[in-house]
Formats: C-alpha cells, structure tokens, sequence
C-alpha cells in the first residue's frame, strides 16, 4: 500500500513539473537561461 502511495505522489510531483515547463515556454520565458545578447543561436534551433 505505501508503494501505491509514494509512486501516486511521485506522478504528481512528474507531472506538476512538466506542466510548468511547458507554462513558461508558452509563455516565453523557457530557454536556456543565458541572454540573447551571448547567445551564439543554439538554443533557438530545431
């Protein structure tokens, strides 16, 4: 039962910080954390 327990809690806490990933990069403050000013282009390539 305390498996279920911490594997449920662990999902959560997975989950909360995927969602709040995505929240900032469509908000548009994900990245590398660097300024665009260094930035030599890597982080904007796909």
């Amino acid at each position: 039962m305390g498996t279920i327990i911490v594997l449920i809690a662990l999902l959560f806490i997975v989950a909360a910080a995927v969602r709040a990933l995505v929240k900032q990069k469509k908000s548009g403050k994900g990245g590398c954390g660097c300024g665009c000013s260094g930035c030599s282009g890597m982080c904007n390539k796909k």
